[in-house]
C-alpha cells in the first residue's frame, strides 16, 4: 500500500513540474548574440551595416593606462541605420556612439576607451553591436594589447603623458624620449593621432641603440573637464614593435 501511494506522489509532482517548466528544445534555441535578449528587425529594411576596420591593435600600453580607438560605422543602405544596443563585453571598457541613427551614405563613430589597471600582458576584448540591418543585425568590433610588452625594443619615456590642469584654449607640450634597442635604425612611424593631441617626429629615423625625441602638441579646442586620448606609435618592418602612449588633459576653468 506505502509502495502504491509512493508511486501516486511521484506521478502528481511530474505532472505539476511539467506544466510549470517551460519547454525545451536542445536543437533549436538559437542563442542571443549580445545581451540575452533578441532584436525585432524587419527583413524589408534596406539599411545596410558597413564597419571600417572592425578590428585594432594597441600594441603595448602602460600598465594602468587608458587608451582610445575610434571605430567608423558606415551606413552603404537606402533605409536609416539604428544602432539598437552597444555592450562591451567588459567594464574595463566604455563605448560612447556619436549616433545611433544613421541616414543612408552617413557615418557614426564608436570609441572604444579602454581601461588597462586590472590587467597584465595580453589583452582581447570585443564590443558588440545590433542593429536594424536584416542581413548583419549582430556585429562585433575588437581590440587587443599587451601590457607592458617584455620583449619591446622601441620605448617611450614616459610611457604616458599627462599634461595636468590647463585653461580652456591653453595650448602646451610635451616631449617623449624615444629609445631605439634594435641592432639597426629604424623609422617611427604615428599609426593614429589622437584628437586634441598630435604628435611630431622630430627625426623618424632613430639610430641602432640611440634616442629619438617625439613632439605632443596640446590644442583642446575649447573642451572642458578632464579628457583621455591616445596616440599609437610602430616602427616600420619592426614586428611587434607597436606602442600607445595614453594622454591625459585636465581642462579647467
Amino acid at each position: 500500500m506505502k509502495r502504491w501511494y509512493a508511486i501516486g506522489i511521484g506521478v502528481i509532482i511530474l505532472g505539476l513540474l511539467s506544466i510549470s517548466l517551460p519547454a525545451i528544445s536542445w536543437a533549436g534555441d538559437v542563442a542571443p548574440k549580445s545581451d540575452e535578449s533578441v532584436i525585432t528587425v524587419n527583413p524589408a529594411s534596406k539599411a545596410r551595416i558597413e564597419i571600417v576596420e572592425d578590428t585594432w591593435d594597441f600594441g603595448s600600453i602602460p600598465k594602468g593606462g587608458i587608451v582610445v580607438h575610434t571605430y567608423k560605422i558606415k551606413n552603404v543602405g537606402q533605409d536609416t541605420l539604428v544602432i539598437e544596443k552597444v555592450k562591451p563585453t567588459c567594464g574595463c571598457t566604455l563605448a560612447p556612439l556619436s549616433s545611433n541613427s544613421i541616414p543612408p551614405g552617413g557615418d557614426a563613430n564608436l570609441t572604444a576607451i579602454f581601461n588597462s589597471e586590472k590587467f597584465n600582458g595580453r589583452v582581447s576584448k570585443q564590443i558588440h553591436i545590433d542593429t536594424n540591418d536584416p542581413i548583419k543585425p549582430y556585429l562585433k568590433v575588437t581590440f587587443t594589447a599587451i601590457i607592458n610588452n617584455p620583449l619591446l625594443t622601441i620605448t617611450s619615456e614616459p610611457a604616458d603623458v599627462d599634461f595636468g590642469a590647463i585653461k580652456p584654449g591653453t595650448k602646451a607640450e610635451q616631449k617623449l624620449k624615444i629609445t631605439n634597442s634594435e641592432n639597426k635604425p629604424v623609422k617611427l612611424a604615428v599609426i593614429e593621432q589622437a584628437n586634441s593631441v598630435k604628435a611630431s617626429i622630430a627625426n623618424s629615423e632613430i639610430p641602432a641603440h640611440g634616442n629619438g625625441e617625439v613632439l605632443l602638441d596640446l590644442a583642446p579646442q575649447g573642451l572642458q573637464g578632464e579628457i583621455k586620448e591616445s596616440i599609437t606609435f610602430e616602427a616600420v618592418d619592426i614586428p611587434n614593435s607597436r606602442f600607445t602612449i595614453p594622454c591625459k588633459i585636465n581642462i579647467a576653468m
